[in-house]
């Protein structure tokens, strides 16, 4: 049985051996950049996702009768750290860029958060970022 094997393994010509060597340290990174530019776009996404549903989460705050800025802010950071978002920067206005604590029923709040994307990817440098942060806006009724 041996020497079927070892005759079989000579029948397989000279110019094809180490072909699925060659294939795989071609095919091997292209693998390997395809599932890291993979995880880092949905980290991308998961961001995004985050910071929009924190902003979410303030303007449900900022609507309600005794919001203060305070309030607005903590359940904005709530949300954030929740989702393990780190680095953000959170701006709460008033419609003319006002304070929202001297903002008057019935006013519009503007409600702006920024992230820095380094800080909030797993891996990095498989695709050009084209944004150092991701900002999310949203609008509230106070």
């Amino acid at each position: 049985m041996s020497a079927r094997l070892r005759k079989r393994r000579s029948t397989i010509p000279r110019s094809r051996r180490g072909g699925a060597l060659i294939e795989l340290a071609i095919c091997l990174p292209l693998l390997v950049f395809l599932i890291g530019a993979t995880i880092e776009t949905c980290d991308l996404i998961f961001l995004r996702n985050s910071l929009t549903a924190a902003a979410y989460s303030g303007t449900l705050e900022a609507s309600q009768v005794d919001a203060t800025e305070a309030s607005v802010r903590s359940q904005i950071q709530q949300s954030l750290t929740a989702s393990g978002v780190s680095g953000s920067t959170i701006t709460i206005q008033g419609e003319n860029g006002t304070a929202f604590d001297s903002a008057v029923r019935g006013d519009f709040t503007r409600i702006s958060i920024a992230a820095t994307v380094a800080g909030n990817l797993r891996m990095s440098g498989f695709l050009p970022s084209p944004k150092n942060t991701i900002t999310v806006n949203a609008k509230a009724v106070k």
